[in-house]
């Protein structure tokens, strides 16, 4: 019986430090979401000045990271003013905190939520980064 206690225990441990608790913010209400180290997520949206799709993945570690950015060259000209590679410097980046407004519109896949604005903003937050 306390082997099978313990052993439950120590699952329960090791989901808990794999889960990442975030908030989201998204048109004026905040509520919980359930991510995973392992999972990752894209944000996609239209750039209004090239009118061309764009884009994000990234992954979900003790903060967001590995992020990589698909669209055509102009697009990522235009992000990057043509003077370096957009991937190179985004994969370096990572951030406990993703941002985004649009007025056109934003889908967002991030662990097991879908997620869509149009004319808003929305803010996801990790709340712990260990």
């Amino acid at each position: 019986m306390k082997k099978g206690i313990l052993a439950s225990a120590g699952v329960l441990i090791v989901l808990l430090l794999m889960l990442k608790p975030a908030l989201l913010e998204l048109d004026g209400t905040t509520r919980l979401l359930a991510l995973f180290r392992w999972q990752g997520g894209e944000i996609s949206f239209v750039n209004s000045v090239t009118g061309k799709p764009v884009v994000i993945s990234f992954s979900i570690g003790s903060i967001f990271n590995k992020f990589h950015i698909s669209t055509d060259t102009e697009t990522e000209a235009y992000y990057s003013h043509g003077t370096y590679d957009l991937n190179t410097v985004m994969s370096r980046d990572s951030t406990a905190i993703l941002r985004f407004c649009s007025v056109q519109g934003i889908h967002l896949d991030i662990g097991f939520y879908k997620l869509d604005v149009k004319n808003g903003c929305l803010e996801v937050s990790l709340l712990w980064m260990i």
